[in-house]
């Protein structure tokens, strides 16, 4: 496998002979409002060209429709014949951008040699989940490769020491910044009136206990340093596994734009 990090949940993959982008979100910096009240969104530019990212991609697979893992400059610029692998939840949504080639998964499928399949995700906990909305990882498989699992937004949960034992990744990329939604600048204020803080997808804790729940996998740590309700930085993220010495070839943190060869 070939793994690129692009920016946030943005990777680029080669995968099983094809060539796989991940949660496209191509905004320019402070495109979109602040989360946490503290800048406009996102923090960092992207690391190259949108023409270089979309290069070669064979399909794209979208996790959610979060505006910072299918923004709007994405749905413009992804050319509308690409095949999309969605969620059912999103199918219409995304058929309604001009899209023509939008597929369900809503269990497994299979492209070539690969068999992907769609996995429960959760993206918060308590009454934050009640505007969250639906959200899937996917894991990817074929004899060719060893098993990569995409977590999604999601924090440490039943459900994903459910996935982690159904499949048993060796490769598992994790959106890992920590992000938070805290009452004084709750972005849901029309929705719902957040009461305490809400942690809505995996921070440092998480990565440490998905190491020791499963201790063959590997973790490419992915979602940090590009929005403001992040409370894990790429730093941070460092120090908490040194602190208790996580052997460091099992844990990678790529800076955008960063390839990997596994």
């Amino acid at each position: 496998m070939k793994f690129q990090h692009i920016r946030n949940a943005t990777v680029k993959i080669e995968y099983g002979g094809k060539t796989w982008l991940i949660d496209p979100f191509f905004g320019e910096v402070n495109c979109l409002p602040p989360f946490a009240g503290k800048s406009a969104n996102p923090l960092v530019p992207l690391p190259m060209d949108i023409e270089e990212i979309i290069s070669g991609v064979d399909y794209v697979a979208i996790t959610h429709l979060h505006p910072d893992h299918f923004d709007e400059r994405a749905q413009e610029t992804i050319p509308k014949s690409i095949p999309l692998l969605v969620q059912k939840e999103d199918y219409e949504t995304i058929r309604g951008f001009g899209f023509q080639n939008v597929n369900i998964i809503d269990d497994t499928k299979t492209i070539g040699s690969i068999k992907i399949s769609r996995v429960d995700a959760q993206h918060g906990e308590g009454e934050i989940l009640n505007v969250m909305g639906f959200v899937s990882g996917y894991v990817f498989q074929t004899t060719q490769e060893e098993t990569l699992y995409i977590t999604g937004d999601t924090v440490w949960c039943e459900t994903i020491k459910k996935n982690m034992d159904r499949f048993n990744p060796k490769n598992i990329i994790c959106n890992a910044g920590g992000n938070t939604f805290i009452p004084e600048s709750n972005p849901f204020k029309e929705y719902i009136i957040l009461e305490c803080t809400h942690k809505v997808i995996m921070g440092e804790e998480g990565i440490l206990k998905i190491l020791d729940y499963n201790k063959d996998s590997n973790i490419i740590a992915v979602h940090i340093g590009a929005l403001d309700h992040e409370t894990v930085s790429r730093t941070s993220l460092r120090n908490f596994l040194d602190t208790y010495q996580v052997d460091s070839k099992r844990v990678f943190i790529p800076e955008d734009g960063e390839v990997f060869n596994f």
